[in-house]
C-alpha cells in the first residue's frame, strides 16, 4: 500500500463564529491543559466583541454556563480561573450582585503571538507555579507536555 498525505480543507463556511488563534493550542495548551483550554474557548464564544460597547471583551456566561454544558465540578472552576489568569488569557472582575456573592465578569484576552508569548513564557511558568502552590495537586488539570512538569 502506498503512503497517503492527509490534507484538511475547509468545508462549508459561514459567519457567526469566534476566532481561535493557533497559539492557543501550539503554546498555551501544553501549559494549561484540556479543561482550561475548553473553558477558555467557552468564554471566548460568549465574549462581547462589539467595539462600541463598554462591555467589549467581557463575558458573563461563565461558571454556571460551563457547569451546565460540560462535566466539570463547581470546585474545579476556581482552579481553572486561576490557571487562565496565570496564563494571561483571562482577567477577572468582581462586581457586587446584591445577593451576598460578587458577580464574576471574565475579561477574555486573545492569546499572544508566538514571539510575545516567548518573551513572557517564564512569567507564565512562575504564575502557574504559584497556582500549584495555592491549590495543591492540580497536575491533572495542567497540560501534560509542560504544565504538569512545573510542580516537579
Amino acid at each position: 500500500m502506498g503512503e497517503y498525505e492527509a490534507y484538511i480543507r475547509s468545508g462549508e463556511t459561514r459567519t457567526g463564529f469566534s476566532i481561535m488563534f493557533h497559539e492557543l493550542f501550539d503554546l498555551y495548551h501544553p501549559y494549561i491543559g484540556d479543561k482550561a483550554t475548553m473553558y477558555y474557548l467557552f468564554l471566548l464564544r460568549y465574549r462581547n466583541n462589539e467595539k462600541a460597547s463598554d462591555n467589549m471583551g467581557k463575558s458573563w456566561k461563565g461558571r454556571s454556563g460551563i457547569i451546565e454544558k460540560f462535566q466539570l465540578s463547581f470546585s474545579t472552576l476556581p482552579v481553572l480561573d486561576a490557571i487562565l489568569e496565570a496564563s494571561g488569557l483571562v482577567s477577572l472582575e468582581y462586581k457586587p450582585s446584591g445577593r451576598g456573592r460578587d458577580k464574576i465578569i471574565y475579561i477574555v484576552h486573545d492569546p499572544k503571538e508566538r514571539q510575545q508569548f516567548r518573551e513572557i513564557e517564564s512569567q507564565i511558568e512562575e504564575r502557574l507555579r504559584k497556582v500549584i502552590e495555592k491549590h495543591g495537586n492540580i497536575g491533572k488539570l495542567l497540560g501534560k507536555e509542560k504544565g504538569s512538569k512545573l510542580s516537579a
